[in-house]
């Protein structure tokens, strides 16, 4: 019998209906085989959708940000630590591995002491500059102060009728 409660499958022998047994480490392992080969099948679906692919490639806070200061050449990790605000070094490892994995950026070693390591552009992810360079103009046209922002006055308030 298999008892399934969540995201936790257990399997009971007749003997242990009445609900004695604990999941042992079987159970754990086959069930996160059950939910990889789930994972397996959603990429498959999602990479029928182009945005969605691209979306799952270059998605979330990190990694336009990463991928545009790579372009401008910051390419090593300490220094992509020390310019982007606010992430940390387990973030910046693992977006920096997801990139890597997904064919984005390409890691070299230098076998110095201490090691040194560089990031660089694949072709790959040189094809993907535009949308990174897209991305960038369009937060220019939105810093950029408009015409309806002059007419505030000193409260913060737009005027209620044209003069």
């Amino acid at each position: 019998m298999i008892l399934v409660y969540g995201f936790l499958i257990i399997h009971l022998s007749p003997r242990d209906i009445g609900g004695k047994k604990i999941a042992d480490r079987s159970d754990i392992k086959n069930e996160r085989l059950l939910k990889v080969n789930q994972n397996k099948r959603e990429r498959k679906k999602r990479k029928k959708c182009p945005v969605t692919l691209c979306m799952d490639v270059i998605g979330g806070k990190w990694k336009p940000i990463i991928l545009n200061r790579v372009s401008f050449g910051d390419n090593r990790f300490g220094l992509l630590l020390k310019e982007i605000e606010g992430i940390n070094k387990q973030m910046l490892s693992k977006q920096l591995r997801e990139l890597e994995r997904d064919g984005i950026l390409e890691r070299t070693i230098f076998p110095e002491i201490p090691p040194r390591v560089e990031y660089t552009m694949t072709l790959k992810g040189k094809s993907l500059m535009p949308v990174v360079h897209a991305m960038g103009n369009w937060g220019k046209e939105v810093i950029r102060p408009s015409k309806l922002r002059s007419k505030v006055n000193d409260k913060g308030q737009l005027p209620l009728f044209e003069q």
